[in-house]
């Protein structure tokens, strides 16, 4: 009886052995950081495609992408995150080459029929202070420029103003502020602009040179017919 007995507990002993669960273990791998600044960059590097600095921002994303991928193929199974990695990186370079295409593009078909496209780049003046030729050149003729209002102290029917390079520009606050940088617009007989606080404006009009302007004076000035 007692061999029976002993039996049966070792039976049960053996079942519950049987169907005890066993400890599973958990494969953790640290997403790469890098990966996830890529994605980040992706996301606000669309706004490239209304201001052309934050293009800037894909390329970014580019490097963290790939220093990212990199980090993950020397630690596999330390570093997780590939796929996300990739996706960004790709994001990265698809936004930084369709911004920068639009912006090429929505630079060079803004300008209305008839008009030249300059920009304050071509402007700059040679080394030795005076307007380059290429430029005098222009003097009398029709163009398109993009650039910022400069504050005024009316927001509604401004007829001239000043058209700068950046916001930071001022001819009186900062005197080292380069002249080429600044446009003198006044507007033509029955045109009338609007101010645009931090905004780009685009300004076409007859172009003039003053080649023996004086410091403190501007180079440029523009009858403006155009303002966009």
């Amino acid at each position: 009886m007692k061999a029976v007995f002993d039996d049966a507990l070792k039976g049960v002993y053996r079942d519950v052995e049987a169907v005890a669960p066993t400890e599973e273990t958990v494969d953790y791998k640290q997403i790469a950081t890098l990966g996830v600044g890529s994605l980040v960059a992706a996301v606000v590097s669309i706004l490239g495609f209304f201001w052309t600095p934050f293009i800037a921002v894909a390329l970014v994303g580019v490097a963290l992408g790939v220093l990212g991928l990199r980090k993950i193929a020397r630690a596999p199974e330390e570093i997780g995150g590939f796929a996300l990695t990739s996706t960004a990186t790709a994001l990265c370079v698809v936004l930084a080459l369709s911004a920068t295409c639009w912006r090429v593009y929505s630079f060079y078909t803004n300008a209305p029929p008839g008009y030249e496209i300059v920009d304050f780049d071509s402007l700059a003046l040679t080394k030795d202070g005076a307007v380059a030729e290429e430029i005098a050149a222009l003097n009398g003729r029709r163009v398109y420029i993009d650039g910022f209002m400069y504050p005024t102290k009316r927001h509604a029917g401004i007829t001239d103003f000043t058209l700068v390079r950046t916001l930071g520009h001022c001819q009186y606050c900062n005197p080292g502020a380069n002249p080429a940088d600044m446009i003198a617009v006044s507007m033509e007989r029955g045109h009338e602009a609007n101010y645009r606080a931090n905004k780009l404006v685009g300004v076409g009009g007859v172009f003039y040179v003053r080649e023996d302007f004086r410091p403190g004076e501007l180079p440029y000035s523009m009858k403006a017919s155009v303002f966009r």
